[in-house]
């Protein structure tokens, strides 16, 4: 199963004097196990895209299905939602439960697990996201640090067991360790359970570092979509956008404005380090 799009578009206050167009006529299908980063400048239509993902909105026009569901009015979504979670930013502010575990098994309140799967449901959970259970099952939230509880918070959308997961800006005020910690650990729970995986975000950086297709989004349009060094590639268009590269790659094209012949689509520091040095020592030809 995936999610498919077509001709998805979605108007809000319709006829009346503030009428917005937020998508317009959007065509895109997301495989199943794929990894993709959602990109665009503000109000480009990134988050009332993914919220038809899971069906918090409904199209205005055109159809969306997800995992086999068309969201449409008067479809129960109950169970769409149990299969696409979807974790908008800052979730740590809707931490609000006395203890870590019983935060993270609020969402399997209704689903008829006994007390012993929901245990294991919560203590998989954490240790996906790097939390300890057996250490923070019975402290408060509000004790940990930030990172800790932003983990927390995504492990309670990942008790669920979701097949679709969606993130909008996971790294957002996060120191840069934390940040890291945070992509490693995400990134591994993508391989191990083989999930589909879409990060909205605003850096390039993340996007860069964890994605295998990048989802580029302008006025309520697709406006490209292809692999990060297809899209990065195009630093001048994604900047006519509002958009920018990620730092490394802005390197790589001010050298190669400046003569060096080096490729402007390596989206790692030790691949740039590895190219640049042939490059120093003379081997041109091997770059």
């Amino acid at each position: 199963m995936s999610i498919i799009a077509t001709n998805l578009t979605h108007v809000y206050s319709p006829s009346t004097p503030w009428t917005t167009k937020a998508l317009d006529q959007v065509n895109l299908e997301i495989k199943d196990g794929e990894v993709i980063g959602l990109i665009g400048h503000t109000g480009s239509g990134k988050s009332t895209l993914v919220q038809h993902f899971n069906g918090l909105l409904k199209p205005t026009s055109g159809t969306i299905r997800v995992q086999g569901v068309e969201v449409v009015k008067g479809v129960n979504l109950r169970p769409l939602r149990r299969k696409v979670g979807l974790v908008f930013q800052y979730p740590e502010h809707q931490l609000f439960e006395e203890t870590v575990a019983i935060d993270v098994a609020f969402g399997l309140k209704n689903t008829g697990l006994s007390k012993e799967e929901t245990k294991q449901r919560v203590e998989k959970a954490l240790l996906a996201v790097g939390i300890e259970y057996e250490t923070y099952m019975d402290r408060s939230p509000f004790e940990l640090s930030g990172g800790q509880m932003r983990r927390v918070a995504i492990a309670g959308v990942l008790a669920m067991e979701p097949e679709v997961l969606i993130l909008d800006e996971p790294t957002a005020g996060l120191d840069p360790q934390t940040r890291k910690d945070l992509l490693e650990h995400l990134r591994r729970v993508q391989k191990e359970r083989g999930i589909t995986l879409i990060i909205v975000s605003h850096s390039m950086d993340d996007i860069a570092a964890m994605v295998n297709r990048i989802i580029v989004m302008d006025k309520g349009k697709i406006y490209a979509q292809g692999s990060p060094s297809e899209i990065f590639s195009h630093g001048e268009e994604l900047r006519q956008i509002g958009l920018d590269v990620p730092p490394l790659t802005q390197l790589l094209l001010a050298l190669r404005a400046r003569g060096l012949d080096l490729p402007a689509d390596i989206l790692n520091l030790e691949s740039a380090r590895a190219v640049i040095g042939r490059w120093l020592k003379g081997g041109k030809d091997n770059v």
